[in-house]
């Protein structure tokens, strides 16, 4: 059994009810009731004894509550430590220190891991807005891979159709504790870009008044201004029923006068009906799916309607791929920031397989639809699947991905857009430190299949402890930045906020890294600083 993403699960009413029991019996192995972001059912692999219980990745502070209890019967001793479980934090009871009795040191620790697609950017920006208002986020809304995913960590490029890894490798204060992070660039989007079918679906709700309308035709407009002549746009609204409003539009080019027509006509009135809206707005798209083409299905909305499990398999059955490119939706959610509830963005994206972007303002628009409109329409890579090989002694100690799992079937590859990278970062702890030695071999293994022609694919790159701990750290240092300002988010003390304001402006080597600013800028404006 694999349990997906908690994320997921909690948005889901009906299927909730039917999982609680397993959910609580996971948690009961786990030791801990912690809002994880995300559970994984461990599977046998070739780093250890088979694993029992489930795993809490990305838990609350950025640690993990719990290691996936014994599972042991009474009277009988525990099984040895398994290295691709997470260790136990201190202060907890429910799992065995992780120690190297009875671990193989013949059999290095294979993992396979996995971020939400990379185009996910939508929570950060929430949580911008939401700091910007005096309102303190609230722990569920921060997903700290999407922090990875929106705030850029620079790596070159890689040849046309090509994918580069990138490891990473660092002491921590801790002696058996290191930094470790992974990077997947994808190669530079490629200009002209393929042909596009861009399908709106338009909330026009009574909720979308002020703030929300506006931000939605600004999404439209800016859209607009990055198609090309010959691309097809459809367009229906939804409030109490639906409207199409465009169907099989050709574009002229550019800020096309129709679609921009269309955009400042958008008013906010009736109730909400998303269902007859999705419904519509893929029945169009289907109608003028075009192969060799991207085909998008983009939802705008205040999040205020509900989705059902009915709606979220109908949007996955849309984006599934048989002999063809699926239907991705795009969600884009347009607040504002203290009514927003980022639910029904954050499932029907992920059941969409595509991009989910929050609008905090009309700026935002042009930034995600102008300036990294490849980044959150396009794919380089489908179906990216990451392996990675380390000697015997190290387990995953913290996580802050989506999934992983030492058996490769219950790890879902995701999409990686153009100019973009998929950042993994995590903690691994070594079972003893003396164990640790500088030749000791790491390998990083990229699989995936290109866009149109579904041909395999793999990249790979070997390299050992020692050299990964000399070599100068790229990207690791403002991912580590990135990852403490959203945990301490989770969190919100006055030290941890405190913690990461200093790794923030210790990352800003130059000073003139504006994310890094806008993120020591977001700390200072907490209510908890």
């Amino acid at each position: 059994m694999k349990l997906r993403s908690l994320r997921s699960l909690s948005v889901l009413p009906l299927l909730v009810a039917s999982l609680g029991g397993i959910l609580a019996a996971c948690i009961a192995v786990d030791g801990t009731g912690a809002d994880s972001g995300g559970f994984v059912d461990e599977g046998s692999g070739a780093s250890g004894p088979e694993p029992v219980g489930s795993v809490g990745v990305g838990g609350s502070g950025g640690g993990f509550n719990g290691g996936g209890g014994s599972g042991e019967f009474p009277g009988e001793p525990p099984p040895p430590p398994d290295p691709a479980a997470p260790s136990q934090d201190a202060g907890t009871d429910a799992a065995p220190e992780f120690t190297c009795e009875g671990l193989d040191s013949s059999k290095p620790v294979v993992l396979y891991l996995s971020a939400d697609d990379s185009n996910s950017m939508g929570s950060p920006v929430h949580v911008r807005e939401l700091i910007g208002m005096g309102i303190e986020p609230m722990a569920h809304e921060i997903r700290t891979y999407e922090f990875l995913n929106y705030y850029r960590i620079q790596y070159d490029a890689p040849g046309a159709g090509k994918l580069a890894l990138y490891p990473e490798l660092a002491n921590t204060a801790v002696a058996n504790e290191l930094d470790f992070q992974i990077a997947v660039r994808s190669y530079d989007a490629v200009k002209p870009r393929r042909p596009m079918t861009v399908t709106f679906v338009l909330d026009t709700s009574g909720s979308m008044g002020g703030p929300g309308i506006e931000r939605e035709r600004a999404a439209v407009k800016a859209i607009a201004a990055n198609l090309a002549e010959g691309d097809i746009v459809n367009a229906v609204t939804w409030n109490t029923s639906n409207n199409v409003v465009m169907s099989g539009h050709v574009v002229t080019g550019p800020n096309d006068p129709e679609i921009v027509a269309l955009a400042n006509g958008l008013t906010a009135n009736g109730g909400t009906d998303l269902h007859s809206g999705l419904v519509a707005g893929y029945g169009l798209a289907e109608e003028h799916y075009g192969a060799g083409r991207l085909n998008r299905l983009v939802l705008i909305s205040d999040g205020g309607a509900n989705v059902g499990e009915t709606d979220a398999d109908f949007i996955g059955e849309k984006s599934k791929d048989a002999d063809k490119e699926g239907i991705y939706l795009v969600g884009v959610g347009t607040g504002p920031g203290g009514s927003y509830d980022d639910r029904l963005m954050d499932i029907v994206t992920d059941k969409g397989r595509g991009a989910y972007v929050y609008l905090d303002g009309v700026d935002e628009a042009s930034r995600m639809f102008v300036e990294r409109f490849d980044e959150t329409m396009e794919i380089a890579a489908r179906g990216v699947q990451i392996e990675l090989t380390m000697p015997w002694y190290f387990q995953m100690h913290k996580f802050y991905g989506e999934e992983y799992s030492a058996n490769p079937e219950e790890v879902e590859p995701q999409h990686l857009a153009p100019s973009d990278a998929m950042i993994f970062n995590q903690v691994l702890k070594a079972c003893d430190p003396a164990q640790i030695v500088a030749t000791d071999s790491i390998t990083v293994r990229a699989r995936w299949k290109t866009p149109l022609t579904y041909l395999d694919q793999e990249t790979s790159v070997t390299t050992t402890v020692g050299d990964l701990l000399a070599a100068q750290k790229a990207g690791l240092p403002k991912a580590k930045a990135i990852v403490a300002f959203a945990e301490a988010l989770k969190a919100p003390t006055s030290q941890n906020l405190a913690d990461a304001h200093a790794m923030a402006v210790a990352a800003n080597v130059k000073g003139d890294d504006p994310e890094l600013l806008e993120i020591v800028s977001l700390i200072q404006k907490h209510p908890q600083y």
